[in-house]
């Protein structure tokens, strides 16, 4: 009778502010995403634009959860249920670059948005569904929900850094954490 194990490679545990960092991302994203799924379904909107701020909202969440794969075990290797690559390790090259384009992206984007509201270059956005209709513009404290998610592209890049150098094995500064690399050291 014969097992097959996936022998995983051994990793450098990720350091602690890489984790709240992490969970940080997600947790960021979510007053916005609360509010803005609350707005879709009240607020006489139509059924498109009600699932188009649902389907946003939980994207956004979904993408920001990411995050913590990379500071979990989950991150690191295919999960059984895809075929051929079931228990694989996940590359850690093409993750590292994945989630460092995704956090330029969501910079620039913090960026535009920021840069647009103080500067005012772009007055009205497009009618992305449905017809043009002249909404409430909302209470200046939902500019409040959506600060934590300006965030997320910046955590997403520590985050990332962290996350290649666990992988690649190479440390390029101090140890994440002393009390580890003491008893590492002594044991």
């Amino acid at each position: 009778m014969t097992t097959s194990t996936t022998v995983r490679p051994l990793v450098l545990p990720p350091a602690r502010w890489a984790v709240w960092a992490a969970w940080a991302a997600p947790l960021g994203v979510l007053p916005s995403a609360v509010w803005r799924t609350t707005v879709g379904i009240g607020d006489g909107h139509t059924l498109a634009e009600t699932v188009y701020m649902l389907v946003l909202s939980f994207l956004t969440v979904g993408l920001a959860f990411l995050t913590v794969g990379l500071v979990q075990s989950w991150g690191q290797t295919f999960p059984r249920w895809i075929p051929r690559a079931a228990g694989r390790p996940v590359p850690a090259r093409a993750v590292t670059w994945i989630a460092q384009v995704g956090g330029v992206l969501l910079v620039l984007i913090t960026m535009y948005g920021v840069l647009n509201n103080v500067f005012g270059f772009v007055a009205k956005g497009p009618t992305l569904i449905g017809p043009e209709k002249e909404y409430e513009q909302p209470e200046v404290w939902v500019n409040y929900l959506y600060l934590p998610a300006a965030a997320w592209g910046f955590l997403v890049l520590a985050v990332a850094r962290d996350y290649a150098r666990r992988m690649t094995g190479r440390v390029t500064g101090p140890p994440a954490d002393p009390l580890r690399s003491n008893a590492a050291n002594k044991g």
